[in-house]
C-alpha cells in the first residue's frame, strides 16, 4: 500500500514538472529564413539563406523609419547540398526555421549541372512549402538575395517572395511555384520554363542615385532534367499570347513603324491541335483574345486596330517559336499537347524519335482578336473639335 502511494506521489510530481509544450521554442530565439539560394562552384555546392527580421515583416502604426529593412544572408558550402546545410547551420548562432521559406534560387551553374540533385533535400525537409516560388538567376546569388525591399515596406512584399501580384498587372513570363515546377520536371514532354530573375539599376532612385531592384528578364529551359539554355526577354515576344494565364498584356498597334494606339489585351483562349499524319508532328494553334484600347496617338479605326494586333501577334508567335527551333527547344511545349491528346501517336514518333520540332512544326496560326470597347475615351479623341462646329 505503502509503496503504491509513493509511486502514485512520483507519476503526479512528474506530470506536474513534464507537463506543457517543455522543449517549446520562444519566436525571439530562432532565426528564421525566408529564402534559399543553390550553386555549384569549384566543386562544391554553395547554400545561401535569407533570414527575416519578423519584426520588419509585420506592420506598425506608429513606425517612422525610412529606411529599407536590412536582408541577412547566411552561407554554407560542402560536398552534397546536405553537408552545406550543416556548415550553414553550424555558425547559426541560433537554431534556424525553415517553415517560412517562400522562394527558391537555382544558379544557372547548378542548372547546367543539374536540379535533381536538389529536389531529394527539398522534399525531406518537412517544413520546407511546396507552395514557394521558383527561379534561375545569372547573378551572384547573395546579391539577389540581398536586395532590399522598397522603403516602408515589409521584406518578404518583393518581386522575389510575392511575383504573381506584380505578373497580374503586366503579363509576360509567368511565375511558378515549386510544385508545378516539379509536375512539369517530370512529364517526359514538358519543357519547364524558370523564370530568371535577375538585378536592374536604371528603374529606381533614392537620394537621386540609383538603386537596384529585382526583375524577371528571361527563362532558363529544362526538358527531362536537362538545362537547355536561357532566353531573354526580346525573344520571348510570344510567350504570353501561347498562356492561357495571362492576366494583362500589353501590345503598340503601328502602322508603318509608327505608333498608332496601345491596346491592352486579356482573357487570353488557346486550342493546339496535333496533326499526326505526317512523318513528324506539327501543330495548329488557334488563339482567341480580348483587347480594348489603352491609348490613342492618332486616329485609326477599330478595323485597323483589331486586323493589326492580330498580325502583330502571330508574328510574335512564329518569331518565339522559331527561336525555339533555332536552340532545340519546345518554347511553347507543344509536344505536351500531343502527349496528352494521341498518346499512342506521341509513343510512335518518340520511339522513331520524331517528336524534335523543325521549323514547319507549327502548320498554322490563326488569331481571333475581340475588341471590347475603346476605354474610358472615344477611338475620335485624338481630333481637336472644329471650333465653329458643322455646317447647317
Amino acid at each position: 500500500m505503502k509503496g503504491m502511494r509513493i509511486a502514485s506521489a512520483m507519476l503526479l510530481l512528474a506530470t506536474t514538472l513534464l507537463s506543457g509544450c517543455w522543449d517549446q521554442k520562444s519566436i525571439q530565439d530562432l532565426r528564421y529564413l525566408s529564402a534559399i539560394g543553390i550553386d555549384y562552384v569549384n566543386n562544391e555546392y554553395v547554400l545561401y539563406a535569407q533570414s527575416t527580421d519578423l519584426s520588419t515583416v509585420a506592420k506598425q502604426e506608429s513606425s517612422t523609419t525610412l529606411q529599407a529593412p536590412p536582408a541577412t544572408i547566411s552561407i554554407g558550402k560542402g560536398k552534397t547540398l546536405q553537408s552545406a546545410f550543416d556548415n550553414l547551420q553550424k555558425n547559426a548562432q541560433v537554431p534556424v526555421f525553415l517553415g517560412f521559406v517562400s522562394s527558391l534560387v537555382f544558379h544557372e551553374r547548378i542548372l547546367q549541372k543539374g536540379v535533381i540533385s536538389t529536389h531529394d533535400i527539398m522534399n525531406r525537409y518537412g517544413l520546407i512549402r511546396y507552395t514557394k516560388w521558383v527561379f534561375g538567376t545569372r547573378e551572384p546569388i547573395d546579391r539577389v538575395l540581398s536586395s532590399h525591399s522598397l522603403v516602408g515596406f515589409s521584406p518578404l512584399d518583393s518581386l522575389l517572395h510575392q511575383p504573381k501580384d506584380v505578373y497580374e498587372q503586366r503579363s509576360f513570363i509567368e511565375p511558378i511555384q515549386f510544385y508545378r515546377f516539379i509536375s512539369n520536371f517530370w512529364e517526359p514532354s514538358n519543357t519547364v520554363l524558370l523564370p530568371n530573375i535577375t538585378l536592374y539599376e536604371r528603374s529606381w532612385k533614392e537620394n537621386n542615385r540609383f538603386i537596384s531592384r529585382l526583375s524577371i528578364d528571361g527563362i532558363h529551359a529544362i526538358h527531362r532534367a536537362n538545362w537547355q539554355g536561357y532566353f531573354p526577354n526580346r525573344d520571348l515576344m510570344g510567350i504570353r499570347w501561347m498562356n492561357s494565364n495571362t492576366k494583362f498584356a500589353g501590345l503598340i498597334v503601328r502602322q508603318n513603324n509608327t505608333p498608332k494606339a496601345t491596346m491592352r489585351i486579356e482573357h487570353v483562349q488557346l486550342d493546339i491541335t496535333p496533326i499526326t499524319t505526317g512523318e513528324h508532328p506539327r501543330y495548329q494553334v488557334n488563339v482567341r483574345l480580348n483587347g480594348f484600347v489603352r491609348e490613342m496617338m492618332s486616329p485609326v479605326t477599330p478595323a485597323f486596330v483589331r486586323k493589326n494586333s492580330e498580325e502583330q501577334i502571330a508574328e510574335q508567335i512564329r518569331g518565339t517559336f522559331l527561336k525555339g527551333v533555332k536552340a532545340g527547344v519546345d518554347l511553347y511545349s507543344l509536344e505536351e499537347s500531343l502527349f496528352k491528346k494521341d498518346y499512342q501517336a506521341w509513343r510512335k514518333y518518340e520511339i522513331r524519335k520524331h517528336n524534335k520540332l523543325t521549323p514547319d512544326s507549327l502548320a498554322q496560326i490563326q488569331v481571333h482578336m475581340f475588341l471590347s470597347d475603346s476605354g474610358k475615351m472615344k477611338m475620335d479623341s485624338v481630333k481637336y473639335p472644329d471650333p465653329l462646329g458643322p455646317n447647317k
